[in-house]
């Protein structure tokens, strides 16, 4: 019998929803960023993915300055796949500016718009107090009042911009309506990348729960609607991180883990870093004999071009 292919696992190293006052192993500065990168891709991670945070206090930033101070270091040290989030910005345009420049192997697009309660984070982790006034307001009473913007037109310009640029996309897909806007632009576009890369990300207020028969129906839907041109990651927000990545595992899709995820090991108990958590989902998948890919596997696999 023929064996199954190795796992792609993402860290995803920090994010733009979790906040400094949640855990002081959240990396935010320079430095941070790029030692927990690094041991991160030594633990297992085929592909770092990436927001950028105001050193100063964790603030979400898409400010090419300080892209530059951390991801072109991470980089030149290690194998590791880039992968960075383009979701700041009100136009295609403001959201592509730093990827653009630094030209990471894949850049994200989000496929749709969506109700997104992220004061339900804060509130998840029993967080009250906030070292920043960024982060109080962050979850204040505005933050119940927050729609995502993707717009049909937003969407297909950053599709087209980043395809006229040869940078590769991952699309971002929160519930199961965001997998049938994807087709509706492919459909446009065939010149687009194959495969198709998709990250489903599960678990947040206002998109598809955590649960296998959502994420089964996911799955489904988007080898439906791509066939064999899909490669599909599966990840779950906050307590449903490990288990989502598990599922993903068992499912036979991709995976990711990480600090802009998830902080919680378990109640009461902080991962330290994420190259913990890619530790702790390889020793999972390992009970099962899934084996994780390496970088360069990984990019044959989706398509990239192998690092010279």
């Amino acid at each position: 019998m023929q064996a199954a292919a190795n796992t792609i696992l993402t860290c995803a190293v920090t994010g733009s929803t979790l906040t400094p006052s949640m855990s002081p192993y959240l990396p935010v500065t320079p430095e941070q960023m790029i030692t927990q990168s690094l041991e991160a891709a030594e633990a297992g991670a085929a592909i770092l993915h990436f927001h950028a945070r105001n050193p100063a206090d964790g603030r979400p930033t898409n400010d090419i300055g300080i892209w530059r101070e951390f991801l072109p270091e991470i980089r030149s040290r290690c194998d590791a796949i880039i992968n960075m989030s383009c979701s700041m910005g009100a136009t295609a345009e403001d959201r592509l500016s730093a990827a653009l420049e630094l030209r990471p192997e894949i850049a994200t697009v989000i496929v749709g718009s969506m109700n997104y309660g992220r004061f339900k984070k804060a509130q998840d982790q029993g967080i009250t107090e906030f070292e920043h006034e960024w982060e109080r307001e962050f979850y204040g009473p505005a933050s119940h009042s927050i729609v995502t913007q993707n717009t049909f037109e937003k969407i297909g310009r950053m599709i087209d911009i980043l395809s006229d640029h040869d940078i590769a996309m991952e699309f971002e897909c929160y519930d199961v309506g965001h997998l049938y806007i994807l087709e509706h632009h492919l459909k446009q576009r065939p010149r687009a990348q194959r495969p198709v890369i998709v990250q489903f990300l599960t678990g947040i207020l206002g998109g598809i729960p955590s649960g296998i028969e959502h994420l089964l129906h996911m799955k489904q839907t988007a080898k439906r609607l791509f066939g064999q041109d899909l490669s599909l990651f599966i990840h779950g927000t906050g307590p449903h991180n490990m288990r989502a990545a598990t599922y993903g595992g068992l499912m036979g899709t991709h995976i990711r883990v990480g600090q802009e995820d998830n902080l919680l090991e378990r109640p009461g108990r902080l991962f330290r870093s994420n190259a913990e958590q890619v530790t702790k989902i390889r020793r999972i998948l390992g009970e099962f004999d899934i084996a994780l890919a390496s970088p360069a596997e990984a990019r044959q696999r989706l398509g990239l071009p192998a690092r010279g």
